[in-house]
């Protein structure tokens, strides 16, 4: 068991009335994330942000302000998971699934759709008021944890 935390940047993409997610696949198991991973050593959070979205969606961002941070920490003690969520603009790029093994599908999902979703972590009610430029009126979204 890893007893290191591990800090995943992602980012909050809007076009329109849509935002940028990812869906992973992991056996029966189907969830939607913001499109991110981890922080490699020596590289920054935005840099991260900015490479992980390209590897997963195949688009280009400018990465901004940092909008929101929140972790998960798994009840058992197995996982924990720092993830800090950086406003980015499109720049380019052609929108598909990247090449990793969990990654079922890449799409600008409509906002109003964000509460049907299994999103993990769970925020989607903060991402919807954040897409539609509401102060989500906290930064740190404290511990959220979802199986």
């Amino acid at each position: 068991m890893s007893r290191k935390v591990r800090v995943r940047a992602a980012v909050l993409v809007q076009h329109e009335d849509a935002i940028l997610l990812v869906r992973h696949q992991k056996g029966s198991q189907t969830y939607w994330l913001l499109p991110g991973g981890g922080v490699d050593f020596g590289e920054t959070a935005p840099e991260a942000a900015s490479r992980e979205v390209t590897e997963e969606t195949g688009v280009e961002v400018e990465i901004g302000d940092l909008l929101l941070a929140s972790e998960t920490i798994a009840p058992d003690g197995s996982r924990h998971v720092l993830h800090l969520v950086f406003h980015a603009r499109l720049r380019g790029g052609d929108l598909k699934v990247g090449d990793e093994e969990r990654l079922a599908e890449a799409r600008f999902v409509p906002i109003a759709e964000l509460s049907a979703l299994e999103l993990h972590p769970p925020m989607a009610e903060v991402l919807e008021n954040l897409a539609r430029g509401l102060d989500p009126g906290r930064v740190y979204l404290g511990r959220l944890w979802k199986d």
